[in-house]
């Protein structure tokens, strides 16, 4: 039997939109070959969670979002239809998590498995909840530091026009002229130091003979450190300090005596602070010397001699 053209044509439209339709649910998430459940969560917010959209478990996609819903006008709550695998059971106290798939894409579900005991069944609602947004996050860490960063701005902009108002004119010129300074002392201590090239040479040479002499007499100057640690043994050995500290008893007895000397204590201190001593003692002198003066002038005055042994005794 020969078909039309008109038959084929048909056909083949009718095909296409077939086609199409499938495709096109398969896009939102609904596969009518495939052997998927429904799972129901509701929400306060999505976050922008839309259709299609990945479900995962542990990082392993097992559904996709199939549509998204008010519950209802009035309390503005959300309704999530999940379209999920049925290989998975999805113990008691899951949560259906929406999360950021990263910065810059969307936003997915992520099954947080509870402990039981038990297990959801097809088209049960699972507790719904949002994941702390990462830019949330980001946000709320770094307003403080951003507030922190306008605050320097503000300080280096005082600073900033606190030194433009510091480099007028006449600093600059001023500036300019000390660096000019600068440089003319630099290229002063240049020349110095190039002419003084040679001496500054003799000296590092003198300096290095003088270190490499101290090197070659090391032995002759530990030798003459021994000797000077024998002397201040022997020093040590010869009881100093007891020498000294006898001498100090010494030097204080002879101020004490001094000290008595001036105070008239004792005969000596009397014949040195006594006047009147003075004055007998020089009288009695005077008196011994006259009369040694007339036994020297008159001996027959005070002694006589006889030949018979008589003793003649002048007449007074």
């Amino acid at each position: 039997m020969k078909i039309s053209n008109e038959v084929k044509i048909g056909a083949v439209t009718l095909i296409t939109i077939v086609a199409f339709i499938w495709l096109f649910n398969f896009l939102k998430g609904k596969d009518y070959f495939s052997k998927t459940v429904k799972y129901y969560s509701v929400y306060d917010q999505i976050g922008g969670l839309a259709e299609s959209s990945p479900v995962e478990i542990n990082g392993y996609k097992v559904g996709v979002v199939q549509s998204v819903e008010f519950l209802d006008a009035v309390s503005g709550k959300l309704l999530v239809v999940f379209s999920v695998s049925k290989d998975f059971k999805l113990p008691i106290n899951t949560f259906a998590e929406i999360t950021p798939v990263s910065i810059i894409a969307g936003m997915k579900v992520q099954f947080i498995y509870g402990d039981g005991p038990g297990t959801y069944s097809h088209g049960d609602t699972i507790p719904g909840r949002m994941a702390k947004n990462l830019m949330t996050t980001i946000e709320t860490e770094i307003t403080p530091i951003r507030e922190r960063m306008t605050a320097l701005l503000d300080v280096l902009d005082s600073v900033l026009a606190s030194v433009d108002e510091i480099l007028d004119p006449q600093f600059r010129k001023n500036f300019n002229g000390i660096v000019a300074n600068l440089n003319s002392t630099t290229g002063s201590i240049d020349e110095i130091v190039g002419s003084k090239e040679s001496e500054l040479k003799t000296t590092l040479d003198n300096l290095t003979k003088f270190s490499n002499m101290l090197s070659d007499n090391s032995a002759a100057m530990g030798k003459t450190l021994d000797h000077l640690e024998s002397i201040t043994d022997t020093l040590a050995a010869a009881d100093i300090y007891t020498s000294i500290t006898n001498l100090r008893k010494s030097l204080g007895n002879t101020s004490a005596l001094l000290d008595n000397l001036n105070e008239g204590k004792g005969s000596a201190g009397k014949l040195l602070t006594n006047d009147s001593l003075y004055t007998n003692l020089t009288s009695t002198l005077g008196s011994l010397d006259i009369l040694l003066q007339d036994l020297k002038d008159n001996p027959k005055r005070y002694v006589h001699f006889s030949l018979f042994g008589k003793k003649n005794i002048p007449a007074e």
